[in-house]
């Protein structure tokens, strides 16, 4: 068969270690390696946005931290698909895209265990000033450390921006602990619904001001930017934490920055920022009372199987002539020219097999 013929997989550069090695122990491969007629690669350069050059030559893209602009996709006619490890999508352009016949899937049945459980870490960390009696044993402050006393998230409210599935999940661990509320706040998410969940919906404001641990749980778009700034922070209780697993452009952060710094709120837990890395010179690397993770909190060997086995049985429908599961941008699906590719790899799929 010669190299022209195969479906092609690409994987962003990321996926590989500074020696070229896989990072992590098991991303889905072994679908590929059994499936008749597909090849696959890593990308050999990492670029934070990717060229058109880098993706000319694949039909799926299978990718985690690189960009996708309108300049990435522009003239690029062979690529079908993208496969997004996670469940954000706002490092892709959807229109262009769509425009361009590429549908982009996520891998939400990936994440939803490990994001939520990472949350419940944070929450009992914060609790229990994990880091800070650490900081202090460390320093020979054995006493001191005794005396810094936490507060349980027992008999308190836990208020989720966002009640996706991932809220969802940490919801239903966290009532484990022996807390005495949940509220939510989400436009998408009706009442019947939350409280099926056993969720009270309440305007945002209100779950700043009644919330004794704050969740972000929703994705970055353009209505949820800078949703919790000055105004909001300063909702929140003195006593307050706040918990942000989801993406830093969502909470202001030179406003937390300030809420930590005078106490206004109790702390913190970050695991995203605006920008990222975290810059050297950032405030919030002096703090005591903020926990900060780098965008990994949840990364597991389990997230990374599930993920990538969801991408790579994307991938591996896509090359059947099948649309992915868990596709963001539902209209390429109706476009005649994403049809018509998959009516291309349908048939080859056919010659490949017999």
């Amino acid at each position: 068969m010669s190299s022209e013929s195969y479906f092609k997989v690409g994987f962003s550069a990321d996926f590989l270690d500074e020696q070229r090695q896989l990072i992590f122990p098991d991303i889905g491969l072994s679908l590929l390696d059994l499936e008749p007629g597909i090849s696959y690669e890593f990308l050999a350069e990492y670029r934070a946005e990717y060229a058109p050059s880098q993706l000319a030559g694949y039909d799926v893209l299978v990718t985690m931290k690189p960009r996708v602009t309108a300049d990435s996709v522009r003239e690029v006619e062979r690529l079908c698909a993208i496969g997004r490890c996670g469940v954000g999508y706002d490092n892709v352009d959807l229109e262009a895209c769509t425009q361009h016949d590429i549908a982009v899937y996520i891998t939400p049945g990936g994440v939803v265990r490990p994001m939520a459980s990472s949350i419940v870490l944070l929450v009992l960390a914060l609790s229990h000033n994990l880091v800070i009696k650490d900081r202090m044993v460390r320093e020979r402050r054995w006493v001191e450390s005794t005396r810094k006393l936490g507060r349980e998230p027992r008999d308190r409210t836990v208020g989720t921006v966002g009640l996706g599935n991932i809220a969802r999940e940490a919801v239903r661990l966290l009532r484990n602990f022996g807390v005495a509320r949940f509220l939510s706040f989400d436009p998408y998410v009706g009442e019947a619904e939350a409280a099926g969940l056993g969720v009270t919906p309440v305007p945002l404001e209100e779950l700043l001001r009644q919330s004794d641990y704050v969740l972000v749980n929703c994705p970055l778009n353009a209505e949820t930017r800078h949703l919790i700034g000055e105004r909001e922070l300063g909702f929140m209780k003195s006593t307050a934490v706040l918990i942000n697993t989801a993406r830093g452009a969502i909470v202001d952060q030179a406003a937390l920055i300030r809420a930590l710094e005078s106490r206004a709120i109790a702390g913190a837990a970050l695991d995203v920022f605006e920008k990222e890395p975290l810059e050297t010179d950032s405030p919030l690397l002096k703090l005591e009372n903020v926990i900060l993770t780098s965008h990994s909190v949840g990364w597991t060997e389990e997230l990374f199987r599930d993920m990538g086995r969801i991408d790579c049985e994307g991938a591996v429908a896509v090359s059947r002539g099948r649309a992915p599961a868990s596709v963001v941008n539902r209209e390429v699906l109706e476009r005649p020219g994403f049809k018509k590719k998959l009516e291309r790899y349908a048939e080859r799929s056919k010659r490949v097999t017999v």
